[in-house]
C-alpha cells in the first residue's frame, strides 16, 4: 500500500500528477496516433493533466474536469486560463455525476485522461469516509474470500470501470495512472463484460520518482473500437520501451500473465481442476496457538511456559521455511484442537485436561478474533483442518514468496506436519509418491505453465487457483 502523509491523502488518494509525467503521459499518446476532439479529466486535481493536454493536442478544442476539492478546482481555474481551448471545469462528486452523459455529448475523438485516488474501499472505511461508491460485492466474491478480504478493491479500479462503461464504443481511448493490479484488474472485468477494447497497453511507471510512494503503478491505455475489440495487452516494463515484454490476456475466463509462455505450454492445462490443493491452518492467534519448543516444554507468544499433553500438538511448518528449503525439522509446534472444520471441541477436556485448561485461560483472546468466519462456531474453532492436513508426506509451496519451490515436508517424530495459511499443499501417503510429485511440480516445463499464470507483483502471487489449472500427472 501506499505510504501517507495525511488524513486527506489517505482519504482521497491524493496524489497530485508532476507535470513531467503528465506531459510524457500526452507525448506518448499522441505519438500513438491518439488525436482527441476533447479530453476530460474525471478527477483533475489542480489541473496539471489538463494544461498538459492542451498543450500537446492540437486538435483538442475543450478541456473537461470534473474535481471533489472546491480549492483544486480554483486552482486548475486559473491553470487553464490562458488555454486555447473551451475550458469545462466544475467542482463534482465523481460518485454522483452521470458520465454517461457528460462523456457522450463531446466532441469525439474523445480523450479520458487522469489519476484516479489510490485507496481502498477498506482503507476509507476505516477512516469512516462518506467518499465511496454505494456499497455492493461488485466483483462477486462469495463466502470466506468476501469475508476475509478478498472483496476489498481500490476506489480507482471502480472509477475507471464505470468510466469505460459510459465512453463512446467508437473512437475513444481511456489512459489512466494507476496501481499495476488495478490496471489488470480493470482489464479482467473489462473483458468479461464484453467492453470492446482493443490496443491495450500497460506501462510501468516509477511510483517512488514522482510520487514518492511504494507500489506498483502503471499507465494503463484502452481503446474503445466495437468493431474490432481485442482481449490482449502489452505489457511494457519500462515507460519509454519500445518493445512489449509480455502480452497478458483472458484464456478461459482467466488472466493470463504470459499468453506466449501459456501457448508453449497449454497441454498441460486441466480441463477441469482434478487435483485440489489445500492451504495450511487458519487461526488467527499465534499468540495462544503457534508454540516454541524449549527444552521438554512449551513457550507461547505471550512468553508463557506452558505444559500440555502431546495429543493436540504438531509440528508446524511455518511459510517461510518452506520458502528457504528448512523443512527437515522444526522446534515450532501448533495447537490443532479440530481435525475438520466445525468439529465439537468439548472432548479435548477429558482428553487432554491441561490443553483444554490452557486453552480456558487464553479463552477471550480466542473469542476477540475479529474475522466473522469464527462467529457461531465451537470454541477455539480452527480453518483450514481436515484429513488432508494429518498426512504424513506433503509437497508444499510459500504462496507469498515470489519463487516457484515446492517442497517435500515429513513427519516428525512420526508426528505429521501442519502447514500454515499462507502455504499451498498436496497430500501423499507415501514418500516415494511425494517426491515424484515434487519432481513434476519443480520441473521447467510446470514452472514456465504456472509462470505463464502468475503475477509477481501481486501481494499474494501463487494461488490455489493457479495451482489448480495443471493438469494432473498421466
Amino acid at each position: 500500500m501506499i505510504r501517507v502523509k495525511s488524513r486527506q491523502k489517505t482519504e482521497y488518494g491524493d496524489f497530485q500528477t508532476p507535470m513531467v509525467l503528465a506531459e510524457a503521459v500526452c507525448r506518448l499518446l499522441s505519438a500513438d496516433g491518439v488525436r482527441p476532439g476533447s479530453v476530460v479529466e474525471p478527477t483533475c486535481g489542480q489541473g496539471t493533466f489538463l494544461e498538459a493536454a492542451g498543450n500537446t493536442f492540437p486538435d483538442c478544442q475543450r478541456l473537461v474536469g470534473r474535481e471533489w476539492n472546491r480549492a483544486y478546482v480554483a486552482e486548475a481555474r486559473k491553470r487553464l486560463a490562458i488555454s486555447g481551448c473551451e475550458v469545462d471545469l466544475a467542482q463534482a462528486d465523481f460518485f454522483e455525476q452521470d458520465w454517461t452523459s457528460l462523456l457522450r455529448r463531446q466532441p469525439g475523438p474523445l480523450l479520458v485522461l487522469g489519476n484516479p485516488p489510490w485507496v481502498t474501499n477498506s482503507a476509507l472505511g476505516t477512516l469512516g469516509s462518506v467518499n465511496l461508491p454505494t456499497k455492493s460485492n461488485f466483483q462477486n466474491e462469495r463466502g470466506l474470500s468476501a469475508k476475509t478480504g478478498k472483496a476489498n478493491f481500490d476506489i480507482s479500479q471502480w472509477m475507471i470501470l464505470r468510466l469505460l462503461e459510459a465512453m463512446p464504443q467508437q473512437d475513444s481511448t481511456l489512459a489512466m495512472l494507476c496501481k499495476t493490479t488495478v490496471g489488470r484488474k480493470v482489464l479482467e472485468q473489462a473483458w468479461k463484460a464484453g467492453l470492446p477494447l482493443t490496443g491495450c497497453s500497460i506501462r510501468k511507471i516509477d511510483s517512488r520518482e514522482h510520487f514518492d510512494a511504494s507500489v506498483d503503478a502503471c499507465l494503463l491505455v484502452c481503446h474503445m473500437q466495437a468493431a474490432a475489440p481485442t482481449v490482449t495487452c502489452e505489457v511494457y516494463e519500462d515507460f519509454d520501451a519500445d518493445q512489449p515484454s509480455t502480452v497478458l490476456g483472458l484464456h478461459s475466463g482467466n488472466l493470463v500473465a504470459d499468453q506466449t509462455a501459456l501457448k508453449r505450454q497449454n497441454h498441460l492445462l486441466a480441463t477441469q481442476p482434478t487435483t485440489r490443493w489445500r492451504s495450511g491452518v487458519k487461526h488467527d492467534c499465534r499468540d495462544v496457538m503457534q508454540l516454541v519448543r524449549q527444552g521438554t516444554h512449551f513457550v507461547n507468544g505471550l512468553g508463557e511456559t506452558i505444559d500440555l499433553e502431546p495429543d493436540y500438538v504438531y509440528p508446524l511448518m511455518p511459510a517461510g521455511a518452506i520458502y528457504r528449503g528448512e523443512v527437515k525439522g522444526t522446534e515450532k509446534f501448533l495447537i490443532v484442537p479440530q481435525t475438520r472444520t466445525g468439529e465439537d471441541t468439548a472432548p479435548i477436556e477429558s482428553a487432554a485436561p491441561r490443553t483444554w485448561a490452557y486453552l480456558q485461560r487464553h479463552a477471550n483472546r480466542l473469542a476477540d478474533r475479529k474475522s466473522s468466519i469464527y462467529r457461531g462456531r465451537p470454541p477455539f474453532s480452527i480453518f483450514g483442518i481436515g484429513e488432508y492436513s494429518f498426512a504424513k508426506w506433503k509437497v508444499a509451496i510459500s504462496a507469498l514468496h515470489k519463487q516457484l519451490a515446492f517442497r517435500v515436508v515429513g513427519p516428525q517424530a512420526g508426528r505429521p506436519v501442519m502447514l500454515d495459511d499462507t502455504t499451498y499443499f498436496l497430500s501423499y501417503r507415501t514418500k516415494k509418491e511425494a517426491v515424484a510429485a515434487a519432481a513434476r511440480l519443480n520441473s521447467s516445463d510446470v514452472q514456465e505453465f504456472f509462470n505463464a499464470w502468475i503475477f509477481w507483483d501481486a501481494k499474494r502471487p501463487i494461488t490455489a487457483d493457479i495451482l489448480q489449472r495443471l493438469r494432473a500427472a498421466d
